[in-house]
């Protein structure tokens, strides 16, 4: 305790039992809130780390399912060529496949990013066009509350 000065009320007083007493519930309450959103956030991330663990299950399978019918494609090429030659195709035929998709993905984001650049320049003109043309929302914050009822 800190030593009383004069004009103030003593620690045995009721004032001061129930600051004491509301300080203490005060702290108490902040812990148990604080121990309710750690409990939380440490529900959420295992949730959260089962999705991913299934998500990295379901990439693996994807993968392995790609591999197969790589191979099943290959021993098909290679029934008509030679083996080399076969492997060879396949790359550049996934490689032009790829550079194709990569292309088109480009394209559709380039498109996306321009229509939604487009679409916050004009709604921030719009706001800006709001602003100047409406001298009542500059002064709004100055009228009385009585004055709005």
């Amino acid at each position: 305790m800190y030593p009383r000065r004069d004009g103030e009320e003593s620690a045995g007083s009721p004032v001061g039992d129930a600051a004491a007493r509301l300080a203490e519930d005060t702290a108490d309450l902040a812990r148990r809130e604080v121990r309710a959103i750690q409990q939380e956030a440490l529900s959420t991330l295992r949730r959260l780390g089962a999705g991913g663990a299934l998500l990295a299950g379901a990439g693996t399978c994807g993968v392995l399912a790609l591999w197969a019918a790589h191979e099943a494609v290959l021993r098909g090429v290679e029934s008509v060529m030679p083996r080399g030659r076969a492997a060879v195709t396949l790359t550049c035929l996934y490689a032009a496949s790829a550079a194709a998709l990569g292309a088109a993905a480009r394209n559709r984001l380039r498109t996306a990013a321009q229509a939604t650049a487009s679409t916050m320049t004009k709604e921030a003109q719009r706001l800006e066009q709001e602003q100047t043309h409406s001298p009542q929302a500059a002064t709004s914050t100055d009228q009385d509350p009585d004055d709005l009822e």
